[in-house]
C-alpha cells in the first residue's frame, strides 16, 4: 500500500512537471521598460468548469504563435491562460496586467513561482476594483505583487456574457497612467461632443416643439450609453466595482439606440406622409426594440446577442429608408444616408471583431465610437439644414400669402374704387356723394344739396345710341366740373383729380355747395352754375344745348339727414319737371310730400291687417337662360286710397315709424305660403326673400322666421334671404349674430345691390354669404360699357374666388344675357324673362315655361 502511494505521488509530481516543461516561451522582464504585449506568449485552455490544480495538470494548452487579439466570440465558457515571466530582480516601479477589453465581467490572476503550487499571489477584477487597487483605466488593470523576482508563471481565467476577447498586456504604472491620461483627453472630447448636442438640440426642441428633436435627444443619450459600455468608460467611472451591471446596460442601450433610431427617422423623414409601408416597417422594428429591452431584464446573456442582431437589422433598414426618400425628392435625406453608412461602416466593423470575423485592433476596436461620431454630427448638420429648410418654405408660404393678400387688397381697392365712381364718367357717385355730405353735416354747415337731371341724355341714348348719350354726358359732367372748380362755395368732393361732380344715375349729376362761403345768395349761383351747357354731337357736328330739372334742399333746414335732405332735393327735382322751371328749392308746398308720408304711415297698420299687402313673384333663370330655377318675392301695396305705394317708400315708413317688424312678420308669412302653393304645384324652386337692417338687428325676427319654415315643412336649402350692403354697416355684432344663425339653419343668404353700397370687401369673408347679385345698373350697361364690363367680370372672379354664386339683375336682352352666359353667371333675373307677377299668375306662367325648356 505505501509502494501504491510512492507511485502516485510520482506520476502526479510528473505530469506537473511536464506541464510546465511545455509552457509558453518565458519573457525577460526589465524595469527601464514600460509596456509589454503578452499576446504571442501566451497559452490557453477553454474550459472554464475545472479548479487551477486541474487546469495546471491539464496537457492540451493551446499555444498562441501571432500577437493577435485572442477573440473567442460569443460563448458561456471561461478562458484559461498563461505565460512566463523572468523578472531579473525586483521591479523598482509597480506594475500591471492589463486587459483591454472592459466587457470582461469575471477575471481572475494567480501567480506562482517557478511555475509551482501553492499559488504566490491571487487577485481578481471585483477585488481590484472593490479595493480601489486597479489604476486608473478605461480596462481590467490586476496589479502585481512589488517583490516578484525570478521565473514566474502567471494564470488568468476571464469571462464575460458578451464576446470573450482576451488581449494581455504588461503594463508599467507611470507608462498607464500616461496611457489613461490621453484616453481620457479622447473620451472627454468625445463625450463633450455629445453633450454639446443633447443641450443644442434639446433647446431646439423646447423651442419648436418638434418631436424629432426630442427623440434625436433621446438617441445620443442612447448612443452614449452604449459608448460608455463598450468602452470601458462606465465601468471606470459611474459603476466601477459593479462589472455585472454592464451586462444589462449593453443590451439596453442597444435596443435603446435602436429604438429612439427608428423613431427619430419617421419625425425626421415625416414617412408617415410619404409611404405608409415604409413607416409601418419602422413602426414593427421599434416594437421589436421595445421587446428587446424588456427581454434584456430576463436573460441579459441572449439579450446581447439579439440586441447585436437587431442593431444590424435596423441600421441596413435605416440606410433603405434613407435611400427610399432620396427617391422621394427628400432632400435632406442625403444626410441621413451618409450619417447611417458612416455609423453602420463603424458599427459593421465593431461587430464583426466581436463575432470573430476580423482580427481586434485599434480599428475595430473603435470603430464604433467613431462611426457613432461623424453619424450625429452628420445628423445635426442634417437637421440644421432641415431649419433652414423649413425656414425657407415659410418665407415662400408667407411670400405666397403676402402675394395674395395685396392682389386681394388690390382687387377689394378697384372694385372700392369701382363703386364709389361712375363708370362712365369716372366721377363720384351717390355712394361717395353721401359720405361727404355726411362729413359737411357733422360739422354742423348749412350744406346745400344740388340734384340736377338732364332728360335728354336718355332720349339721346334711345334715339341715337348710347355711346353718343355717354360722349355726350362726359362732356357735359367735364364742363359743369370745370365751372364749380373756379367758384367760391363749391365743395370738392375728391382731391385727386379735383372733382366738384357726384353721378348718381346716367343721366343726372349732383353736386354741394358751402353757403356759408358764398359771396351772395344761393340761388342765383345754382342758376349760375346749371345754366344752359353747350355740348357737340360729333356725328352731325351740330351744338347741342341740354334742358335740365334741378332740384336744391339746404341742410339742416330742409332735412338733418342725409336721407331726408336727399329725398327733399329730389322731390325739388320732380317739381322743376312738373312746373318746368329749371331751378326748384324745397318749400312748404313740395312738403305735402312729407303730409303724404304722414298718411300712408297711419294707413299703414290697417292695411296690413286687411290684407291689402301682396307678395310678387319675379323668375330667376339658369345660367343659359331657360330653366326656371327661383324667384324673389317683391312686396307690393295696391291701396285703395293712395294707388300702388312704391315699395322703397313702404319700407322707408315702415322703418321711420318702427312698424318693420309687424310688416316683416305678415310678409314670411306670405312668403312661407307661397312656397307651399310652389310646391304642391311641383315647382321645386329657391324663393328670395328681402331683409332691412331693422330684421337683422332684431333679435327675435329671425327666430320667428325659421320657426315658421320648420311649421310649414319647408326645405331650408329653398329658402334665400337678401341683405344689402348696406344693412351691414348698422350694428354689425347683431348682424352678424343673425346671419350666423341663418346659416346655421340651412338657409342660404344673399349680398344683394352688390357693388353699389359702401361696405368693405372684407366683410365677405367674415359673414357666411353664398350668393352676389350684382346690381342692374351694372347689368344693363355691360354691354356697351368696358367700365360696367370690368366690373362685373370682377365680381364673377371675386364670386368664384369665394366659392360664392353670383345672380344677375337687369338682364334686359339677349346680347347681356349670352355675355353673362359666358362669362359664367350662375342665375339670371329680368325683363328679358319676365316682370314681377301676382303669385297666380306665376303659377301659371311657370308651367308653361318649364315646357318651353324642355
Amino acid at each position: 500500500m505505501r509502494n501504491l502511494n510512492r507511485w502516485a505521488t510520482g506520476l502526479m509530481v510528473a505530469m506537473l512537471l511536464w506541464s510546465l516543461g511545455v509552457s509558453a516561451k518565458e519573457l525577460v522582464v526589465q524595469g527601464n521598460t514600460g509596456h509589454y504585449n503578452l499576446n504571442d506568449r501566451i497559452e490557453y485552455l477553454l474550459d472554464g468548469d475545472r479548479s487551477l490544480e486541474q487546469v495546471l495538470a491539464q496537457g492540451e494548452w493551446q499555444e498562441k504563435y501571432d500577437d493577435s487579439v485572442l477573440n473567442l466570440g460569443f460563448t458561456g465558457q471561461a478562458v484559461w491562460l498563461r505565460t512566463n515571466l523572468h523578472i531579473q530582480e525586483p521591479l523598482p516601479h509597480q506594475w500591471y496586467l492589463v486587459i483591454p477589453y472592459p466587457l470582461l465581467e469575471h477575471v481572475e490572476l494567480f501567480v506562482l513561482r517557478d511555475g509551482r503550487l501553492p499559488v504566490v499571489y491571487r487577485t481578481s477584477r471585483q477585488e481590484a476594483e472593490r479595493w480601489r487597487e486597479q489604476a486608473h483605466s478605461y480596462q481590467v488593470a490586476l496589479s502585481l505583487p512589488r517583490d516578484l523576482s525570478g521565473p514566474v508563471t502567471l494564470v488568468l481565467r476571464a469571462q464575460s456574457a458578451t464576446s470573450l476577447q482576451v488581449p494581455v498586456e504588461l503594463w508599467r504604472e507611470d507608462h498607464l497612467l500616461h496611457r489613461f491620461s490621453r484616453a481620457s483627453l479622447y473620451w472627454g472630447t468625445y463625450f463633450g461632443v455629445l453633450c454639446a448636442l443633447v443641450i443644442y438640440n434639446l433647446f431646439l426642441f423646447l423651442s419648436i416643439r418638434d418631436s424629432a428633436y426630442g427623440y434625436y435627444v433621446l438617441y445620443i443619450i442612447s448612443v452614449g450609453l452604449l459608448t460608455l459600455c463598450i468602452s470601458g468608460v462606465g465601468s471606470a467611472w459611474l459603476w466601477a466595482g459593479e462589472p455585472l451591471l454592464t451586462r444589462y446596460a449593453l443590451p439596453i442601450s442597444t435596443g435603446l439606440v435602436s429604438l429612439f433610431a427608428l423613431m427619430f427617422a419617421r419625425s425626421f423623414l415625416k414617412w408617415q406622409e410619404i409611404s405608409s409601408r415604409w413607416d409601418l416597417s419602422m413602426k414593427v422594428a421599434a416594437g421589436l426594440a421595445g421587446v428587446l429591452i424588456v427581454y434584456t431584464w430576463i436573460d441579459p446573456v441572449h439579450g446581447a446577442f439579439l440586441a447585436g442582431l437587431l442593431g444590424t437589422i435596423v441600421i441596413i433598414l435605416l440606410i433603405a429608408v434613407g435611400i427610399a426618400g432620396l427617391k422621394a425628392g427628400v432632400a435632406i435625406a442625403r444626410y441621413f444616408v451618409l450619417a447611417w453608412t458612416t455609423f453602420a461602416i463603424g458599427a459593421a466593423l465593431y461587430l464583426m471583431s466581436v463575432f470573430n470575423l476580423l482580427p481586434v485592433n485599434i480599428i475595430t476596436n473603435h470603430a464604433m465610437q467613431v462611426g457613432s461620431a461623424a453619424e450625429v454630427l452628420l445628423l445635426s448638420f442634417a437637421l440644421a439644414h432641415r431649419i433652414k429648410d423649413e425656414r425657407a418654405r415659410k418665407l415662400a408660404a408667407l411670400r405666397r400669402q403676402q402675394m395674395a393678400e395685396h392682389q386681394v387688397r388690390d382687387l377689394e381697392m378697384r372694385s372700392l374704387e369701382l363703386a364709389m365712381h361712375d363708370s362712365t364718367t369716372k366721377m363720384p357717385n351717390a355712394s361717395l356723394l353721401n359720405q361727404r355730405l355726411q362729413a359737411q353735416m357733422n360739422l354742423e354747415k348749412r350744406v346745400a344739396l344740388t340734384l340736377v337731371h338732364y332728360p335728354q341724355v336718355k332720349e339721346i341714348a334711345s334715339s341715337m345710341g348710347h355711346r353718343l348719350a355717354e360722349e355726350m354726358f362726359c362732356q357735359l359732367v367735364k364742363k359743369l366740373n370745370q365751372t364749380l372748380n373756379g367758384l367760391s362755395g363749391a365743395i370738392c368732393l375728391e382731391q385727386t383729380p379735383p372733382a366738384f361732380i357726384a353721378i348718381p344715375e346716367f343721366g343726372s349729376v349732383a353736386f354741394l355747395i358751402d353757403v356759408n362761403e358764398l359771396e351772395g345768395a344761393l340761388e342765383p349761383f345754382v342758376e349760375q352754375v346749371v345754366g344752359h351747357h353747350e355740348v357737340s354731337v360729333r356725328s352731325v357736328r351740330l351744338p347741342v344745348f341740354m334742358n335740365l330739372h334741378c332740384g336744391v334742399a339746404v341742410a339742416p333746414e330742409h332735412g338733418d339727414s342725409t336721407e331726408i335732405l336727399y329725398q327733399h332735393a329730389s322731390a325739388a327735382r320732380d317739381r322743376s319737371e312738373s312746373s318746368k322751371d329749371p331751378v326748384q328749392f324745397y318749400n312748404d308746398e313740395i312738403s305735402d310730400f312729407a303730409r303724404r308720408r304722414l298718411d300712408l304711415l297711419t294707413a299703414l297698420p290697417p292695411a296690413i291687417e286687411a290684407g291689402e299687402m301682396e307678395l310678387y313673384l319675379q323668375p330667376q333663370m339658369g345660367s343659359d337662360g331657360r330653366e326656371l330655377v327661383g324667384a324673389e318675392m317683391l312686396l307690393r301695396w295696391q291701396s285703395p286710397r293712395f294707388g300702388p305705394v312704391p315699395t322703397w317708400e313702404l319700407i322707408e315708413i315702415a322703418e321711420s315709424a318702427g312698424l318693420m317688424d309687424l310688416l316683416s312678420r305678415h310678409v314670411v308669412a306670405l312668403a312661407w305660403k307661397t312656397m307651399q302653393n310652389l310646391r304642391a304645384r311641383e315647382l321645386d324652386i329657391t324663393c328670395s326673400i328681402n331683409l332691412s337692417v331693422q330684421n337683422l338687428t332684431n333679435s327675435r325676427f329671425v327666430p320667428y322666421a325659421l320657426a315658421g319654415i320648420r311649421e310649414h315643412g319647408i326645405p331650408t336649402n329653398r329658402v334665400i334671404f337678401e341683405v344689402t350692403e348696406t344693412s351691414m354697416m348698422h350694428n354689425m355684432d347683431a348682424v352678424i349674430g343673425s346671419l350666423l344663425l341663418i346659416a346655421d339653419s340651412g338657409c342660404r343668404i344673399a349680398l344683394d345691390d352688390f357693388g353699389t353700397g359702401y361696405s368693405s370687401l372684407a366683410y365677405l369673408s367674415r359673414l357666411p354669404i353664398h350668393e352676389l347679385k350684382i346690381d342692374r345698373c351694372f347689368i344693363s350697361q355691360m354691354c356697351t360699357s368696358r367700365n360696367d364690363l370690368g366690373i362685373v367680370q370682377n365680381t364673377l372672379k371675386l364670386a368664384r374666388t369665394l366659392n360664392l354664386e353670383a345672380v344677375a339683375e337687369g338682364v334686359e336682352d339677349s346680347a347681356t344675357m349670352e355675355l353673362l352666359s359666358q362669362l359664367g353667371c350662375h342665375r339670371l333675373q329680368g325683363y328679358l324673362f319676365a316682370k314681377p307677377m301676382p303669385v297666380e299668375e306665376f303659377l301659371e306662367w311657370a308651367p308653361a315655361q318649364k315646357n318651353r325648356a324642355l
